[in-house]
């Protein structure tokens, strides 16, 4: 049943039934979110009094009915890390358990892990099984263009929306005013809608409303909310992509959460001496991804054998799409966003997030590269990879990372997702 608890009777594992918001009504945490330990302990500072919750009735066998009329668990119904490791470990195949990160990581998705089993049965962690090569469309005979050619012959990729063009000529003017920059976004009512939502979420965690752009390019900064504008706009570019190759909200949820991710390992990294702009890391983990749609909308039928490719033999995306295409999408990527004269440390942290030794020893890139892995991990979403990319020891070095900081970061991050998830993905509960 639902009830109405104070702040002193929630706990952990319980699952909210109404969406828990502010006093000014923004929006902190969504219905059907199962508090963790890290979402209690912050309760106070955003001084939150009580929350509806699903609460097991005394001497009820069954659950209760949740959200959308699904069965919720009790509220002590215990977690089964036991169960959730034995699912998670074929996830985990291609990397090296043993390894500290990659131990840090299994680790910080184990209770993710367990409370997906307990809300959605024994089989939500499945792999997908393999594809029968004789359902594919077939490939064309001549070799696949290569990654520029491939971006010249899109004309949605060359000709760009006017507000995108708009912003990109404020970001690149050094002499660009934030009123210059509040009238260009604002030329797309559902871009700067979507920003003040951003703006006003925990991402930034303002203690006031901000409720007009040029409020919001005052307090966060002209440059830092042109960038954001920039990648957000890019979202509209890819709405036509074929059936059938990847479920593009899941795509989405997956990019989300990689730049929420990414700019939370900013403290990890603070006394690097590197200027490190949250806004710069959040792009660039939405947009780590980008050359896959391009890809998907380009080339489908090649699109289609690189996924059966890597699920068939077990091996990473990235690696089947340089089998059958000789290039992989973090390279094409990189080329699009030097097309669209995105900022160089951008677009170098998309095109090497999968990077060697080299790339991992630079702050970007690295930290696309943890927080890829970490969202992989963490199960939020799907570009279309299965397996948790293995995680770079140069980049854990490079960030300065512990178990401790990732568990850190990742709760801080899990506490922002699933709202900013909802800016971007309204229709997701």
């Amino acid at each position: 049943m639902k009830q109405r608890l104070s702040l002193d009777a929630l706990q952990p594992d319980m699952i909210l039934a109404e969406d828990l918001c502010r006093e000014d009504g923004i929006l902190l945490l969504p219905r059907g979110t199962v508090l963790s330990s890290r979402h209690v302990a912050l309760l106070p500072s955003w001084q939150v009094l009580d929350a509806v919750a699903w609460v097991a009735l005394p001497g009820r066998d069954g659950p209760d009915q949740g959200p959308e009329g699904q069965q919720q668990p009790p509220e002590d119904a215990p977690l089964d890390l036991t169960a959730a490791a034995k699912a998670l470990a074929p996830r985990f195949a291609l990397t090296d358990r043993e390894d500290i990160g990659q131990a840090a990581l299994f680790s910080v998705a184990l209770p993710r892990a367990a409370n997906l089993l307990l809300r959605r049965g024994p089989h939500c962690l499945d792999l997908p099984g393999p594809v029968a090569l004789d359902t594919l469309p077939p490939v064309p005979d001549t070799p696949a263009p290569g990654p520029m050619a491939i971006i010249e012959s899109d004309p949605k990729l060359t000709s760009l929306p006017d507000v995108f063009v708009r912003i990109s000529e404020v970001l690149h003017d050094p002499n660009s005013t934030a009123k210059e920059a509040a009238g260009a976004i604002g030329k797309d009512v559902s871009l700067s809608a979507k920003l003040l939502q951003l703006v006003n979420s925990a991402f930034y965690g303002f203690p006031v409303k901000v409720d007009t752009l040029s409020r919001a390019v005052t307090i966060v900064g002209s440059r830092q909310l042109t960038t954001l504008a920039l990648g957000i706009s890019v979202i509209g570019i890819f709405k036509d992509l074929p059936e059938g190759l990847v479920e593009m909200r899941a795509f989405w949820k997956h990019s989300i959460g990689c730049g929420i991710i990414a700019s939370n390992l900013v403290p990890a990294t603070a006394d690097s001496g590197e200027n490190l702009e949250v806004e710069r890391l959040f792009v660039a983990g939405l947009l780590h991804d980008v050359g896959r749609l391009v890809l998907y909308r380009n080339l489908p039928r090649h699109c289609a054998h690189v996924l059966a490719k890597a699920r068939n033999e077990g091996i990473p995306l990235r690696e089947a799409e340089r089998a059958v295409l000789g290039f992989d999408h973090a390279t094409l990527g990189g080329m699009l966003l030097r097309r669209w004269r995105f900022p160089d440390n951008l677009e170098r942290a998309v095109r090497h997030h999968h990077g060697g030794p080299t790339p991992m020893g630079q702050l970007m890139p690295a930290m696309i590269h943890a927080a890829d892995a970490a969202a992989n991990a963490l199960l939020l979403g799907s570009s279309g990879e299965v397996y948790v990319p293995a995680l770079s020891p140069p980049a854990w070095t490079t960030l300065g990372l512990t178990p401790e900081r990732l568990e850190k970061a990742v709760a801080a991050a899990d506490v922002q997702a699933a709202e900013i998830i909802r800016v971007f993905l309204p229709d997701d509960a």
